[in-house]
């Protein structure tokens, strides 16, 4: 089977991530994936250059081709066009009907059915929603044709540190505690992160601090809540494979992908994003409910002095932090795998092909 999965920005973001890392399991599992970025000719739309390496060997073909000119001789005939982002749902829908192949979109967030590419999600073929939240949000435009398939984490990149975890009991006071926040600083988590900078100042009383930002911008921090205390900030931008940091760290703070690349990893996490949803506690979750990573709501304001509880907690208690970190990644292992979401997309994509 013949994939062509077009994207036009290989822009810093867990959507790029997805997928990136897709391709690269749907080929692994033997189909045949070519990738490409659809808008060379725009400067707003950076190209795939960064992620090659992640597709090395993967046996994905990455091109960058204005694909409003039709395909390149190169790519074969596809049986299914797969678009990601929105830019590309009008281009992927022409070239579908062109070549007679099936039109699939993954929905990767809130709001898309209320924009100009909810009619090509109403002629979709097949929609995948990425959660149950998205599903519904979506369900209108493309009653019956709407299929929930997560986002999943490679869990052989992402895994825990080799050796196991830290000796129990509490950690000692002259120790460093890495804190791992990844993902965007933007307006809406802009609040929450400040109010993470203002923990981890908090956090610095008791023990000293690094804290490394995971980000597509700088953020921002004002320098006044960090002088004069134990903390250190690290900013090594946005990393196309961030899987090494994740292993380094003693706790992940985020939403979405990265709780569960924290999860895959081994680390405990804290679920700050627009809100605050506190420790995630593995064996709460419920497979049978979908996972919502997404923190997106504003019931629970972050609070600085919320978060530096639960930072506390962990650092005061390695017990809790090393069986949080245990269970985290066996439920990554059970439930959140890259390669059963692959799977899932390739069965989809044998339903719908012509």
């Amino acid at each position: 089977m013949n994939v062509l999965i077009p994207l036009a920005r290989f822009f810093p973001s867990g959507q790029t991530s997805h997928v990136v890392d897709l391709a690269g399991a749907l080929a692994r599992s033997g189909v045949r994936v070519t990738l490409v970025h659809s808008q060379p000719g725009d400067p707003a739309c950076p190209g795939p250059d960064e992620y090659r390496p992640l597709l090395a060997g993967t046996g994905v073909a990455v091109l960058s081709h204005d694909l409003a000119a039709g395909l390149p001789d190169e790519v074969p005939e596809p049986d299914v066009v797969h678009a990601h982002s929105t830019l590309d749902f009008p281009l992927a829908e022409r070239l579908a009907r062109r070549h007679g192949a099936a039109f699939v979109v993954t929905v990767h967030g809130l709001g898309c059915g209320r924009m100009l590419a909810g009619a090509s999600l109403a002629r979709a073929d097949a929609v995948i929603a990425v959660g149950r939240r998205v599903a519904a949000d979506v369900a209108g435009l493309a009653a019956g044709r709407v299929v929930v398939i997560e986002n999943g984490v490679d869990t052989d990149r992402f895994h825990p540190p080799a050796g196991g975890p830290r000796p129990r009991g509490r950690t000692p006071a002259g120790e460093e505690v890495t804190v791992l926040y990844a993902g965007r600083v933007d307006g809406e988590r802009r609040a929450g992160f400040r109010e993470l900078m203002r923990a981890l100042a908090a956090l610095s009383r008791h023990r000293r601090v690094r804290a490394a930002v995971l980000s597509d911008r700088p953020p921002g921090v004002p320098l006044a809540l960090l002088a004069g205390l134990r903390v250190s900030l690290d900013f090594p931008g946005w990393l196309v494979d961030p899987s090494p940091v994740f292993r380094t760290s003693d706790v992940v703070v985020g939403c979405g992908r990265v709780i569960r690349e924290g999860m895959a990893s081994g680390r405990p996490c804290l679920l700050l994003g627009r809100s605050y949803r506190g420790l995630v506690f593995p064996a709460a979750l419920d497979p049978t409910r979908g996972h919502d990573f997404s923190a997106g709501g504003r019931e629970r304001p972050p609070s600085a002095g919320r978060i530096a509880a639960d930072l506390l907690r962990l650092v005061r208690d390695r017990d809790l932090a090393a069986r949080l970190g245990a269970q985290g990644r066996a439920y990554a292992l059970a439930h959140l795998s890259l390669a059963e979401a692959a799977v899932r997309t390739a069965a989809l994509y044998e339903k719908v092909r012509r």
